[in-house]
């Protein structure tokens, strides 16, 4: 699931939402990634706390404790995620970063209904694959802005298949897919 790897992708449905798939400690930990802004080397935490990044500065928080997870500590592949909304925006450290992914919004699932307490504010839901099972973090609570009900659907991208000489002007990043939907490697 790294960048490095890709996956040309079909949906079913035609909706689809893209996660930024992180490491905290053992966890798999999903960011909707329309507001991730930058992803920088931990050197670039000032003295105050503070990112800046093309003249933006991000508070820096220690999302791992906030979200009660043991972080590997730091090595050559922690990263630190810049993310933002409008004014707001919020750095943290993650141990890994290990993609981007398009997720058919059908298979993301909402968290099971024993789990009653602040988890509800922390984590929206989870998708899984062979492998794994990735939380994905509530964009509102990391950024301190006020909930919203069907927060995922604001970041669901609308999908429409093209005909021969159309194109499709969504930016072009690399993923990977995480069902058997997909329908080949990219090379």
């Amino acid at each position: 699931m790294g960048l490095r790897r890709s996956q040309a992708v079909t949906l079913i449905s035609g909706e689809a939402i893209r996660f930024l798939v992180t490491l905290i400690g053992r966890s798999s930990i999903a960011f909707p990634a329309q507001w991730v802004r930058g992803i920088v080397m931990p050197t670039a935490v000032g003295g105050d706390g503070l990112v800046t990044w093309a003249n933006v500065s991000y508070e820096h928080s220690d999302l791992a404790e906030r979200l009660k997870l043991a972080s590997h500590g730091r090595s050559a592949e922690t990263r630190v995620v810049l993310y933002g909304h409008d004014d707001q925006g919020k750095s943290f450290e993650v141990d890994k970063v290990l993609g981007l992914v398009d997720v058919e919004r059908t298979l993301i699932h909402p968290l099971p209904p024993h789990f009653r307490g602040g988890e509800r504010d922390r984590v929206l839901g989870f998708f899984a694959d062979k492998d794994s099972v990735a939380l994905i973090a509530n964009p509102f609570w990391v950024l301190d802005l006020p909930n919203r009900k069907q927060a995922l659907d604001l970041f669901a991208l609308r999908l429409s298949a093209h005909g021969p000489g159309e194109t499709d002007v969504r930016l072009q990043l690399p993923v990977a897919r995480l069902d058997a939907v997909a329908v080949g490697q990219v090379g």
